[in-house]
């Protein structure tokens, strides 16, 4: 398990991990809206499946997309590209087998994401570290509390399968910063 002080910055309040300089196009995204995401792309693991748009439920849970197949976006955060932690979710696998996620435990450092959005654009993100947490101490706020740049988070299950609640009783979440 990964224990994590703050959002991208050390107790001294410097940044935990490099920031690399955005090409003016991407600066000027940060600054503004962007379009929805549609698309998702992974090539490190044969990730390229739809994205749809999701609500936290009653409890203010973001539930997974209702499909193996595709994942989703949490909506009432940013736009992969914007300032802030966009949010993904999807499955990792079905009592048919494995759903879009599977593989998302084995990425590494660096892989590439692309993120196609509804106008034809696309943001790249770079994969910085992958966690597992139990979800009994899911560490909501590094997922979704603000973040100075464009960053991405996707999340799905993972960690030992509990047969009696018929859950995983971990979330593996990927953290990926914005390189164009």
């Amino acid at each position: 398990m990964v224990l994590l002080v703050a959002v991208g910055v050390t107790a001294a309040g410097r940044p935990a991990h490099p920031l690399l300089p955005l090409p003016a196009h991407a600066a000027r995204e940060l600054d503004g809206q962007v379009a929805p995401p549609v698309r998702i792309r992974i090539p490190a693991i044969g990730v390229d499946a739809p994205v749809g748009p999701l609500d936290v439920d009653a409890h203010g849970v973001l539930p997974a997309p209702a499909s193996d197949g595709t994942t989703g976006w949490w909506r009432a955060g940013p736009e992969p590209g914007e300032q802030g932690a966009a949010v993904l979710a999807g499955h990792v696998d079905s009592q048919s087998g494995p759903a879009v996620f599977f593989h998302l435990r084995h990425l590494h450092s660096n892989a590439a994401i692309f993120v196609d959005r509804s106008d034809g654009s696309t943001a790249q993100f770079t994969v910085r570290r992958i966690e597992r947490h139990r979800k009994d101490a899911f560490p909501t706020h590094s997922v979704y509390g603000p973040t100075p740049r464009s960053e991405l988070r996707i999340i799905t299950c993972g960690g030992a399968f509990d047969r009696a609640e018929r859950r995983y009783r971990d979330n593996v979440i990927v953290v990926a910063d914005r390189v164009r």
